[in-house]
């Protein structure tokens, strides 16, 4: 009797869970699409880690469900769902709380010591666990489109220069050390693998790869990391990229090279029916060819044109190449041993490439093709009967990658802002990690025995798929529901109901605007900067000071990944997706160190991202990468998050105040040492995050020995001097020093810091961390004698003591233009030239640090103390 109560009780409990509605970030994809996103869950909302499904216009679709957090008591706070949504599916939603999904034929995985077998359905996938290659082939409808998938790198001796007698070309390719399956549902399947490059005799370069498999897609996701672990004067990456041998079965003439470009198709066939006379007198016979429809055999024409088929050019090799983010080149060439002729250029190419024949082929896309230059796409060996079809994440017709430091002397931090110390402006450790999707097509897949139908051309099908993957469609949950959840924390959505908030929130949309514009004329892009935004303005000069030390790239400086992330939450505009997407993606792979002695802490700003030699974990944090994990469950970023979990650890060896607090005239007893912030509340982000994920106690404990420990301080979060004794091994703050000592610092809680706290707030609250919060936030602005603005202190406290006077002085502490403030008016001009290169706009004294301050502040204010 008391299990069917139970029962009932559960059943009634999961049935009356709301329904959370579903949007597309941009605009809806035309086809089905394969997605995978995270949705947030009240405290005990959803007790069981495995219900949910989709729900398109009143049908659920398959779909797997699994937790990505937890509440402390156990019930999901983050789940993810994986779905492939049917094309033109209008209203969607995720429900909580039913099982009774459809059956589907689920994607299937065979393993053995040697290989795995991933099935969708229309498509296998054979996986080495050994060897170079990473895909031994794939099979679509039985027909073999792919085979002998691998990595490919070459490197140089040194850049080129004139005078350079010779130089030394190395090769390496992929070695797979495992390869194994890291999830598989009935609707998704992970495969993960690791390994090294390796020229028979050296080993370095690691990498993971992962693949991503859709039950019913025949379309693989690849999302590939690799890390440098090589010597920066001695390693110059002379290319690196992903190969495919394509089978090719048919006639030269039923062979097919396509690219897509920014507003069609460049395709031939690798002999193309074209020349003095017309093959059969048949005019339509070449446009059948470009349509991509099959052409006769030659017996089956008469001995002209058998002569003409003889004689025509065969065209081995094509290649794409996207120098820069201005434009890009097509040209092709009929052997390794001639030239190379052009054909075509252009502006911005997506990144689509296409080999086959009429029986199948490959096409590959690599996401942020031009944003990330120099990259290439190219075809070799198509005349022969099996082609290779190459991504190149850095193009071996660029110069070579050279990761030394800008200069060979330090400028230091008065002159350049520049904190450069011995032997830690290296490249060592840092990673990058890149998106591409296989596309396979088959004959078996159309309606008749061609490559494409009638109905859709090569053409019409190479940039339908093209522009689907290049904008990269994601479904999410829409921005009241997150905002209801407290997703992420405490902000507002956006809000002009009164003239106040109106102004707020223009200058929040002119400062979002203005990045977006200045990202595109200053090009902020390539390889190693894509997703960065530079930190501060020349006006004299019209530029961002890209080359003056630390007022270069930003680095997450004062939260700006947090601005973008955050401004998305509240609008679901793309464009601020992409922008955040690419500022994530950036952060934490190349201002990061994923190996060696500074692994798990991060690089200050500098002209060379990793240039500073300020190693901290104020920029390696997971709050920076906690957005866009819980938002698409990428198994990447959940790797990295994991990788900081004990980045307190390296407090023994690298103390964050050596230089500027030395030990020596601090000491204590205590093993390492800290500031409260940005330090500790950094790692108190990475332990929330890992014990939320794994729900491992240990993690919980130190937050909370922490807490307690900065609260039984003298002065709380104001004691000491600016810097504190830290137990990594327990969690514990000390200050030994004269109890009378206080410190202000400002940069406490706008490195992260204060979204973590009000998190942390919710995860785990704590009377006694409270009162001492709410003590900062209540008197920072009467104890400090710096005159830097950080108003979301008298926000927060406004907002818990109910006091309107303390917010009318928050806002217009706001609205207060002060070079002392860091905050200036935001004005911005059009420059034409001669005094530009190119047209552009600008706020001269516009920066970085005060556009994602200032907006991280207002976007708290105008939910908590609006300004009526």
């Amino acid at each position: 009797m008391k299990q069917t109560v139970l029962l009932l009780t559960l059943f009634c409990t999961l049935r009356s869970l709301a329904q959370v509605p579903l949007h597309w970030i941009g605009s809806a994809p035309a086809e089905a699409q394969p997605v995978t996103l995270g949705i947030p869950f009240d405290k005990g909302e959803i007790p069981l880690s495995r219900v949910g499904h989709i729900v398109a216009d009143g049908q659920q679709l398959p779909t797997d469900f699994w937790p990505l957090a937890y509440w402390p008591d156990g019930s999901v706070k983050w789940g993810a769902a994986a779905v492939v949504v049917p094309a033109g599916a209008q209203s969607l939603t995720f429900e909580a709380g039913s099982s009774s999904l459809p059956s589907p034929s689920s994607s299937s995985s065979l393993s053995s010591q040697s290989s795995l077998l991933i099935s969708t359905g229309p498509l296998k996938a054979y996986i080495p666990r050994k060897g170079e290659s990473i895909i031994d082939r794939l099979e679509l409808d039985g027909t073999v489109v792919a085979q002998h998938g691998h990595l490919v790198c070459t490197t140089q001796s040194e850049p080129y220069q004139e005078g350079v007698a010779a130089l030394r070309f190395a090769d390496y390719k992929s070695l797979i050390d495992t390869a194994y399956v890291e999830r598989q549902g009935e609707v998704r399947t992970v495969v993960r693998i690791d390994g090294r490059h390796t020229d028979g005799r050296r080993q370095w370069l690691p990498f993971t790869v992962r693949l991503y498999f859709y039950q019913g897609s025949s379309e693989v996701r690849m999302v590939h990391s690799f890390t440098f672990d090589g010597d920066q004067h001695h390693d110059f990456i002379r290319s690196l990229g992903v190969r495919f041998e394509v089978p090719m079965r048919e006639q030269l003439y039923n062979r097919h090279v396509a690219f897509a470009t920014e507003t069609g198709v460049w395709a031939e066939s690798v002999q193309p029916l074209s020349g003095r006379r017309i093959l059969d007198n048949n005019p339509q016979l070449e446009l059948n060819q470009v349509a991509g429809l099959r052409i006769a055999e030659p017996s089956t024409f008469d001995e002209k044109g058998q002569a003409l088929l003889h004689n025509w050019a065969a065209w081995g090799s094509y290649r794409l190449s996207q120098p820069n983010d201005q434009g890009f080149s097509i040209t092709k060439r009929a052997h390794p041993n001639n030239p190379w002729i052009g054909t075509q250029t252009g502006h911005r190419a997506p990144g689509f490439a296409f080999v086959g024949d009429v029986d199948g082929g490959l096409g590959i896309q690599v996401k942020d093709f031009w944003q990330s230059y120099p990259a290439s796409l190219q075809v070799d060996c198509a005349a022969t009967d099996c082609a290779l079809l190459t991504a190149y994440l850095w193009s071996p017709d660029a110069p070579a990658m050279d990761l030394r430091h800008y200069d060979n002397v330090a400028h230091d931090l008065i002159a350049s802002y520049e904190d450069v110390q011995e032997g830690m402006s290296t490249p060592y450790g840092i990673a990058r990690t890149s998106t591409l999707t296989l596309v396979p097509w088959g004959t078996k897949s159309n309606s008749d025995s061609s490559l494409f139908t009638l109905h859709s051309s090569l053409k019409d099908v190479i940039f339908r798929t093209a522009q689907r993957l290049s904008r990269d469609a994601h479904l999410l949950p829409t921005p009241q529901y997150l905002h209801d959840r407290h997703a992420f924390g405490i902000w507002s959505l956006p809000d002009s109901s009164t003239p106040n908030r109106q102004k707020v929130e223009k200058l929040l949309s002119n400062y979002l605007d203005y990045y977006l514009k200045a990202q595109d004329q200053h090009h902020w892009y390539g390889f190693w900067n894509y997703g960065d935004f530079m930190h501060a303005y020349d006006p004299a000069r019209h530029e961002w000071k890209y080359d003056v030390g630390g007022f270069a790239w930003d680095n997450t400086e004062l939260g700006s990944p947090s601005w973008l992330w955050y401004s998305f939450l509240r609008t679901g505009r793309a464009d601020l997706w992409r922008l955040a997407e690419a500022m994530t993606r950036h952060c934490s792979e190349v201002d990061v160190y994923h190996l060696g002695d500074m692994q798990g802490l991060g690089s200050r700003h500098n002209v060379s991202h990793w240039g500073c030699g300020a190693k901290e974990a104020r920029i390696s944090q997971a709050a920076w990468n906690r957005f866009m994990y819980y938002l698409t469950a990428d198994e990447r970023l959940g790797d990295l998050m994991t990788d900081v979990r004990d980045a307190d650890q390296k407090l023994y060896t690298i103390d964050p105040m050596r230089l500027a607090l030395p030990r020596e005239k601090y000491p204590c007893t205590a093993p390492a040492r800290l500031r409260v912030g940005p330090d500790w509340l950094a790692y108190a982000g990475n332990w929330m995050t890992e014990y939320e994920r794994t729900r491992d106690a240990k993690y919980k404990k130190k937050i909370e020995a922490g807490m307690k420990s900065i609260a039984h301080l003298p002065h709380g979060m104001f004691s000491g001097p600016g810097v504190l004794g830290f137990d990594p091994a327990t969690g514990i703050l000390s200050w030994e020093g004269n109890p009378s000592v206080t410190h202000t610092e400002h940069l406490v809680v706008i490195m992260g810091g204060f979204e973590i706290q009000h998190e942390l707030d919710e995860m785990l609250p704590n009377k006694a961390w409270r009162k001492t919060w709410l003590d900062y936030c209540s008197n920072y602005h009467k104890q400090t004698k710096n005159a830097f603005r950080v108003t979301r202190l008298k926000a927060y406290a406004a907002w818990k003591l109910k006091d309107k006077e303390l917010a009318q002085e928050a806002w217009r502490d706001m609205w207060t233009h002060s070079q002392k403030l860091q905050h200036y008016p935001f004005a911005s001009r059009r420059i034409e030239g001669p005094e530009v290169p190119e047209p552009l706009d600008e706020s001269p004294q516009t920066t970085t640090n005060d556009c994602a301050l200032w907006s991280l502040e207002a976007i708290f204010m105008q939910e908590v103390i609006p300004e009526d």
